[in-house]
């Protein structure tokens, strides 16, 4: 499956059967005004980047990373707030000690909470990424699939 614009072949959506969907991107190099160049892309980028935003592969390690640092610093601030407040801890925020080895609400609790909270949301965005990837790829495969038999249901009829 291959888009390719007629008029422009600046980009191409390409997918292929072992590495998954693949963006080819042409840049003309060519000397413009920052004006010029702002108005095309604009024009370019509102028509056409939702396809490609809905194909493009997420990265699993980004996500990853992303979910982590998010999941890590709230799990931190919640036992960091908790601590500073002082008083009795947190029971439902204690019972994630039965979860993360190590774990209390307390001030090494702190920095513990945000290690398992790391590596708990790394876990959950690159499983994410994982499941999103294959099953993109699963379902452009079978459009691809169904539009050759398309093409080729009337294939016997020329014979």
């Amino acid at each position: 499956m291959s888009y390719h614009d007629a008029n422009e072949s600046r980009w191409s959506l390409e997918l292929h059967s072992q590495t998954g969907v693949e963006l080819l991107v042409k840049l003309d190099v060519a000397m413009a005004s920052s004006e010029e160049t702002q108005g095309r892309m604009g024009a370019n980028t509102q028509s056409r980047d939702p396809l490609l935003l809905a194909f493009a592969p997420l990265h699993r390690t980004a996500l990853g990373l992303a979910c982590g640092v998010i999941l890590g610093a709230l799990l931190a601030i919640a036992t960091f707030l908790i601590v500073i407040r002082g008083g009795y801890p947190e029971p439902n925020l204690s019972l994630l000690a039965q979860f993360f080895r190590g774990y209390s609400v307390s001030w090494p609790g702190v920095i513990v909470g945000f290690l398992w909270g790391f590596a708990a949301g790394f876990g959950l965005g690159w499983g994410f990424a994982l499941v999103r990837n294959a099953t993109v790829w699963v379902w452009l495969t079978v459009i691809r699939s169904r539009a050759e038999m398309e093409q080729y249901s009337d294939f016997l009829d020329h014979l």
